[in-house]
């Protein structure tokens, strides 16, 4: 006969919080929508960091919370309030929105919203303060205006002859004023002429780049927002032609071929989307969940793309880079 293996203290706690959150038969699991605006098989590494954070605190998807996944696909007008409309109707416990899709959602006070947003959501109106949200909405703000700073600073070290350089960005992107102005700063402090030119949607950084055919920047800086992460594969093609330097915040960026990105960690930040919905699940308030800001940042190298425009990297800084795309 088999000895049964001993039950220890931290087993017993252990179930017992799992067991606390788990429903009793027959009742109906507590619904959380993930709405985002791009398609979902364009976000997946997302959606997944959020069900990892969610399932870090013991709520997995089917078991004791049933997570739904809406996309309004890539549409922020009607696309984006039809789905809006249908997600309230189901009455969820909590909508968590990723990107832009938090402006169809961020004066709905019935329901719970978290959101992981690159603006600033105190001058997107969502908040007064970060320590205490006041309403219904809380979440992770992934803007930290500095970094536009550490950019220029990268670019000048891995390109010292770059002198003008172009930076684009949505100014529809709340924060990006303090965005400009830290980049502008910074951009003299290093010698560098730095032309900002807004671009509202995809057409309109098409547009801008083919004004820029005829006398193309040293470099193109881009600002971390929706608009630059649709737009970028014309802007790699752009920068790849007239074999200059392109970076922006967004890992998918360096991935797409720019030449750099540094950045928060994305995927760190969307689970930390999922950990404030597991306690909005467990009974908190969002007004008393303070919005987040990165702890992890990273910057990616495309050393491929260096190879291709012509441009040596510094071994220092591939040394320093957490990931270098060969």
């Amino acid at each position: 006969m088999i000895a049964p293996l001993p039950v220890t203290r931290r087993a017993v706690l252990a179930f017992a919080a799992t067991a606390a959150i788990v429903p009793a038969a027959g009742q109906d699991l507590p619904l959380v929508v993930w709405l985002s605006i791009y398609p979902l098989d364009h976000v997946d590494r997302y959606l997944q960091a959020f069900r990892s954070g969610l399932a870090a605190q013991g709520f997995i998807d089917g078991r004791n919370v049933r997570i739904l996944a809406r996309s309004a696909d890539g549409d922020r007008g009607e696309r984006l309030a039809k789905v809006v409309a249908e997600t309230v109707a189901m009455n969820p416990a909590v909508i968590a929105t990723q990107g832009g899709a938090i402006y169809g959602v961020r004066d709905i006070t019935t329901i719970p919203v978290v959101y992981g947003f690159s603006g600033d959501p105190i001058i997107a109106g969502m908040t007064s303060t970060l320590a205490r949200p006041g309403r219904n909405l809380t979440g992770v703000t992934f803007m930290a205006a500095e970094l536009n700073a550490k950019r220029l600073e990268l670019l000048r070290e891995v390109a010292p002859n770059v002198r003008r350089a172009v930076l684009l960005g949505d100014p529809m992107h709340p924060g990006y004023e303090v965005e400009v102005l830290t980049a502008e700063q910074t951009a003299r402090a290093l010698d560098m002429l730095l032309e900002w030119i807004p671009t509202r949607s995809v057409a309109e950084v098409g547009q801008t780049l083919a004004s820029l055919e005829a006398a193309p920047p040293d470099a193109l800086v881009f600002l971390p927002d929706s608009v630059m992460l649709e737009s970028r594969k014309q802007v790699v093609e752009f920068a790849h032609r007239h074999r200059i330097p392109a970076l922006s915040g967004w890992t998918e960026f360096a991935q797409a071929g720019g030449l750099f990105s540094y950045g928060p960690d994305l995927v760190e930040c969307v689970q930390r989307v999922g950990y404030l919905t597991s306690r909005i699940l467990q009974g908190a308030k969002p007004s008393d969940l303070p919005i987040e800001r990165p702890k992890t940042f990273e910057l990616v190298i495309n050393l491929k793309t260096a190879r291709s425009i012509q441009l040596d990297i510094p071994i220092e800084l591939l040394a320093r880079a957490d990931e270098v795309i060969e």
